[in-house]
């Protein structure tokens, strides 16, 4: 029966008690240190509370953000909040973490997440028999019988040095893997592998990574790995159950070593990763990464006899509050800009502890999965209703990054097949791939880089987008580079085919008085296509949060029946400074005067040029600038209590100042009779407009006006959910 607290304090850190510990007994004999040894006196230093440590109070900083990982590596950041809190502590388990400031960013209109934790999320202490962690339950009965009429909070696993380590994990390693310095001496880390045992009681919560220990004292330095369910079936996920999706729930935990006796937490990282088999290896990613900026260490509680058998490590609620609103609004002791916690993470930091699900080391592993959401549903003007499937067989360590992928489906209205077949080798940074395909790509021009079309759009009624049939076979080349990987090198050359398609669906069934606009024309032909391009910080995009600056390059000809040459060169930037948010864009593209139709760059309405027609303009020349100012009154910053589980974001009513300017040339006349074939024009000029918009929610609504700044014309009110720029 697993207990729920820790043993009474019978034994004093430090051996003040008499006993000897297992290291100490074979160094006194010259024996080399065994891992059994290591663990036995990690164990007892680790299951107790250090006798000089009462508790303590600190002040810390969190950034809570919420994205997406698509298959191709890039991040995106939906929505960041940034949360100061004061979190004290003491040696029995009282916990109480206080939310002092707050702030946020959305691009769509959220909740706050401060309400779904239902408690506090940093971890005080890695001292105990357990683990506390956002995601599991305690195992041990009398615990349940509480938690059903408690809540579940706190959340905890087995902790790898507690009493109940030998019958839950095994452990691998125990070498010096790095040596630390702080306070003028150097301090060996030792590092110990852990892994679940077979065999487990049903709904056991484990970990599963990798702990650093303080070679001399013998105390926990940094854990880092994931917490499993496991089971009497196969090992599961911990966020799996239940759900359609597998869930990952990762931890880093780095502790500092305070005044010279004990290691409290420095840095912790929580990480939840939620993936579908209709979404191959694109994520949902929840991160939430605190530090801990400074402590206080405090007296033993007057309640409280060390040694006595009443000290002990309870467990005991993580209580989470919200301080005084006026308090929490008029917060301004921020040490780090908004987003900037997150901007340095990645999904890819936890890869070399991932779950089998994830892992690229293990036996060969077939699944049924689709590289993107869109390969298992569509839905277009062209296609209609279209339906697939896909299956990928990786080889991991059989062939280590050899991968077959295959993907297919059916357009219903088009009554056509569409889907690809990959032989994908990767090897360190390099990743090299044979591509046979035929798929309905977009042809408009500057879009975001997770643009693949909207589905929501075409139901109801507004299919913004042009498509040409594109059959490819081609042999690509991925080659990643700097220290975090955040430049991406890419090359391409095979054949290619274009083809015309035509509007197969007449109207949306919820706008049927609507027709969709006709597709607009092609040229026809097949051509050898070359490609070279590079990403710095593909991450960073006007359309979503992360800040920091991105840049692209991109270089592609075509030869044969359609023969054209195009280049594209795009900048991105995106800061904050205190309450101010800064973001801009420019985009810059030439391809050949005789390009076909679907190699012109095309601009209007949906190419954020709000105002003017869609797709209005067009040539063989163009250039984007997006830019937007934004000020975050003092304000009303505090988050909206609904309910105990509904937390809105902070009214903090926010003024947008955006501008954008487009511009197109037909260079000869040769692409001026394309152009007007199209049923567009030149812009003849820079065609500029801009809004002044009120957003409130951490941007997630607006409403605003817009007007055209190089001609007359109307003023245009609107309401906005989301940010565009």
């Amino acid at each position: 029966m697993i207990r729920r607290h820790l043993a009474p304090l019978t034994v004093v850190v430090g051996g003040a008690s008499g006993l000897v510990s297992p290291i100490a007994a074979q160094e006194a004999r010259g024996d080399t240190l065994t891992l059994t040894a290591i663990l036995d006196s990690a164990a007892l230093q680790n299951r107790l509370v250090p006798r000089e440590l009462g508790g303590y109070r600190a002040r810390l900083e969190s950034e809570i953000s919420l994205g997406n990982r698509r298959a191709e590596g890039m991040e995106m950041s939906l929505s960041i909040e940034q949360v100061a809190s004061t979190l004290t502590w003491d040696r029995t388990g009282r916990y109480m973490q206080q939310v002092t400031g707050y702030r946020t960013q959305a691009i769509a209109t959220n909740i706050s997440s401060l309400g779904l934790f239902r408690g506090g999320w940093a971890i005080p202490s890695l001292y105990g028999n357990r683990l506390a962690l956002l995601f599991g339950r305690d195992t041990s009965t009398s615990w349940q019988r509480r938690s059903r009429m408690q809540g579940r909070d706190p959340l905890y696993a087995i902790h790898p040095l507690g009493d109940e380590r030998e019958r839950t994990y095994r452990f691998r390693g125990g070498d010096v893997v790095q040596t630390v310095r702080t306070a003028g001496r150097e301090i060996p880390v030792r590092r110990i592998e852990v892994t679940p045992r077979r065999g487990l009681s049903k709904g056991t919560v484990v970990f599963v990574g990798s702990i650093d220990l303080d070679a001399t004292r013998w105390q926990i330095v940094r854990l880092r790995g994931h917490f499993a369910q496991v089971g009497e079936r196969d090992d599961r996920n911990l966020i799996s159950r239940g759900s359609g999706f597998e869930g990952i729930a990762y931890i880093e935990a780095v502790n500092a070593e305070v005044d010279g006796r004990f290691w409290l937490p420095a840095y912790q990282r929580f990480e939840v990763q939620a993936a579908s088999s209709m979404a191959g290896e694109g994520r949902a990613i929840v991160r939430i990464v605190t530090r801990f900026l400074d402590r206080q260490i405090l007296p033993t509680p007057p309640d409280v006899v060390v040694g006595a058998p009443s000290d002990t490590l309870e467990i005991r609620p993580f209580r989470l509050a919200l301080g005084p609103p006026d308090s929490v609004s008029a917060y301004r002791e921020w040490m780090t800009e908004i987003g900037t916690m997150t901007a340095e993470t990645s999904a890819e930091d936890f890869a070399d502890v991932a779950p089998d699900r994830f892992n690229p080391r293990g036996p060969p592993r077939a699944r049924i999965e689709t590289e993107r959401l869109s390969d298992s549903y569509r839905l277009d003007r062209v296609q209609g209703v279209f339906l697939g499937t896909g299956a990928v067989l990786r080889f991991r360590d059989a062939a280590p990054g050899l991968t077959l992928r295959a993907a297919g489906g059916w357009a219903f209205a088009e009554q056509t097949g569409r889907g690809r077949m990959v032989i994908e080798q990767r090897r360190g940074r390099d990743q090299l791939a044979l591509r046979l395909q035929r798929s309905l790509d977009i042809t408009n021009d500057f879009r975001n880089p997770y643009d693949s079309g909207s589905v929501l759009g075409a139901l109801f009624g507004r299919d913004e987008y042009d498509y040409v049939d594109r059959r490819t076979a081609s042999v690509q080349y991925l080659r990643l580079i700097g220290v975090r990987q955040r430049v991406q090198f890419r090359a391409e050359v095979g054949v290619a085919r274009d083809g015309m398609v035509e509007r197969n669906v007449q109207s949306s069934p919820f706008r049927s008085q609507t027709p969709f606009r006709q597709n607009r024309p092609v040229s026809t032909g097949t051509y050898r296509r070359t490609m070279i391009a590079m990403d710095a910080n593909p991450d960073v995009a006007l359309e979503f949060l992360r800040p920091g600056f991105g840049a692209r390059l991109h270089y592609e000809r075509g030869d044969g029946e359609l023969t054209y040459q195009r280049a594209e060169a795009r900048l991105t930037a995106r800061a904050n400074r205190g309450g101010l948010m800064y973001a801009a864009r420019l985009d810059l593209g030439v391809t050949s005067p005789d390009a076909p139709p679907q190699q012109l760059f095309e601009l209007g309405r949906q190419q954020n040029l709000p105002g003017y027609d869609y797709k209005e303009f067009a040539g063989d020349q163009a250039a984007v600038l997006r830019g937007a100012v934004a000020w975050m009154t003092p304000w009303m910053r505090a988050p909206v209590l609904v309910t105990p589980r509904i937390w809105l974001p902070p009214v903090a009513p926010t003024l947008s100042l955006g501008l954008q300017s487009g511009w197109t040339r037909a260079s000869n006349a040769t692409p001026l009779a394309t152009v007007t074939a199209l049923g567009s024009t030149e812009s003849d000029h820079p065609r500029t407009s801009a809004s002044l918009t009120l957003r409130v929610f951490g941007g997630a609504v607006g409403v605003g006006i817009a007007r055209t700044l190089d001609r007359p014309g109307p003023t245009r009110w609107f309401l906005e959910f989301g940010q565009r720029y």
